[in-house]
């Protein structure tokens, strides 16, 4: 076991039969295949709150990820990945004008600070993390105009 992330796993829910989404640790081998998975979900908690925000904020992690689905495959438990929907248009568009108002956000609350100015250091990381989104604006943007070309030359 060389890593572990918290993951999304679908299961049914022994008191009432439903299927219910939890957070879970999964754990990895060094060659990428999940070993084991813990039975239990994790809960947030810390010692302050600040530590419990830390921990909701690790768990949010888990939904840049496709959910697993507990699965019984030749008798023995198994995580498989939830099939997600095809990728539309407006997904990529979306995320490409959240990405721009995330850039202005940035940008007015950290971006225009003071410190920037009297801090080197701290300047050069803060560009490097505008410079980032906007790598990934424009990957969106690319993504978007790559699924729309094809429905425009159809049409």
């Amino acid at each position: 076991m060389t890593s572990w992330n918290y993951r999304i796993i679908k299961k049914t829910d022994p008191l009432n039969n439903e299927q219910v989404y939890q957070v879970h640790e999964v754990y990895y081998s060094s060659n990428g295949a999940i070993e084991c998975w813990n039975d239990n979900p994790v809960e947030p908690m810390g010692v302050n709150t600040a530590g419990l925000r830390n921990d909701i904020q690790a768990f949010l992690s888990a939904f840049r990820l496709p959910a697993m689905q507990q699965q019984i495959i030749n008798g023995r438990h198994t995580l498989v990945e939830e099939q997600l929907p095809a990728n539309k248009p407006d997904s990529y568009n979306d995320y490409q004008q959240k990405t721009e108002r995330a850039i202005s956000y940035i940008n007015q609350i950290l971006g225009n600070n003071l410190i920037l100015k009297k801090d080197p250091a701290l300047r050069q990381a803060f560009e490097k993390v505008d410079l980032a989104l906007h790598d990934l604006k424009n990957l969106a943007a690319a993504e978007h105009q790559a699924l729309i070309s094809p429905l425009k030359s159809s049409g």
